[in-house]
């Protein structure tokens, strides 16, 4: 009799132990795509003197690349990616920075009704990766590449039949460098890899001629 309840509680201790070790493995990470691609929607809050030029308002962001190095080990934790990162934004200048531009010595922007900025960003990316579990891995970003900001102004006319009335003019353009970087994290759909949904940070600095230009996106969006 105590040999028998002592092999059932055996039995059942291993068993136990099975089922632990199985869900344990379960929880290891995934191998990652050796290609990624990627797009997201943003909202972004400008910042430095342009934070008292623009106020905030939305885009989208696109990307990929391709891993370049992860651990030889099974079950490997991090790895790192080289990406590419396209970024468009617009943002309706304040008021107070259009009665600025209007006051100025340029006279056609007398007649300026609005103003908006439009921002480009390309840049190149080392991207580290930290899988928490099968699902959920972290990662840093940070880079160099192309800047753009881009302002024009509008006028409100009268209509006519060929034309809205409206009209673009003023328009001010100036590229530079800049760097990024931040942070996010990815979230699998199922536990055996595909499409992630991700959320990210980032902080855009504007070099040179836009050194008054900081961005700072908030991105959410898909990623494979």
């Amino acid at each position: 009799m105590i040999h028998e309840k002592l092999s059932r509680r055996t039995t059942l201790a291993g068993a136990a132990l099975l089922l632990l070790a199985v869900d344990c493995q379960a929880q290891g990470p995934p191998e990652d795509h050796s290609c990624t691609v990627d797009f997201a929607v943003e909202y972004t809050q400008p910042y430095g003197k342009d934070g008292n030029n623009f106020n905030s308002g939305g885009g989208f962001q696109t990307g990929g690349g391709f891993e370049v190095w992860h651990p030889a080990e099974a079950g490997h934790r991090a790895s790192l990616y080289l990406t590419a990162n396209f970024l468009y934004t617009r943002l309706a200048a304040t008021a107070g920075a259009l009665a600025a531009a209007k006051s100025s010595d340029i006279m056609e922007l007398a007649t300026a009704t609005s103003a908006r900025g439009s921002f480009y960003a390309t840049t190149f990316d080392p991207t580290f990766r930290y899988a928490l579990n099968r699902r959920t891995n972290l990662y840093l970003v940070g880079g160099f590449g192309w800047f753009r900001r881009g302002v024009e102004f509008k006028a409100d006319g009268s209509a006519t039949l060929t034309e809205s009335g409206a009209g673009t003019f003023g328009k001010a353009d100036a590229n530079s460098g800049v760097f990024d970087f931040g942070g996010g994290a990815n979230f699998g759909l199922t536990r055996k890899g595909g499409p992630m949904l991700y959320a990210e940070a980032r902080v855009y600095r504007g070099l040179a001629i836009n050194n008054a230009t900081t961005l700072l996106p908030l991105s959410v969006g898909v990623r494979w």
